[in-house]
């Protein structure tokens, strides 16, 4: 692991905690799984509570941003892979949606759960 990379890790070390326990995480609950650009990925897990999750942290000039996401490893792996969503792939949703009559469980993958 790089110098560049470890001072990125301690300063996120430094600022976030586990979202279930609020747990602090170690450098060693941290490992980098990805990088794109400014948008690192990381796998981190709470030695707390065992809970496992993404952070995605935009890295720049001004220093790191962190994102929480429920998403699991292999989520992160098959969404990363896929085609980015475009402006007009976003308008046609809107479209659609403000035009649909029905329950929103009917056109998903899965039902929204009963309340």
């Amino acid at each position: 692991m790089n110098t560049s990379t470890q001072a990125v890790i301690r300063q996120i070390v430094a600022h976030v905690t586990c979202a279930v326990c609020g747990h602090h995480f170690g450098t060693s609950d941290i490992q980098v799984v990805g990088r794109r650009d400014q948008v690192w990925a990381m796998r981190v897990r709470c030695r707390e509570c065992r809970s496992e999750a993404l952070l995605l942290a935009v890295v720049n000039e001004t220093g790191t941003r962190s994102t929480y996401t429920d998403l699991t490893p292999d989520e992160w792996a098959r969404f990363e892979q896929g085609i980015p969503v475009s402006v007009d792939d976003v308008i046609a949703m809107h479209q659609f949606l403000e035009k649909y009559d029905g329950d929103l469980s009917e056109i998903l993958d899965e039902p929204l759960p009963e309340e």
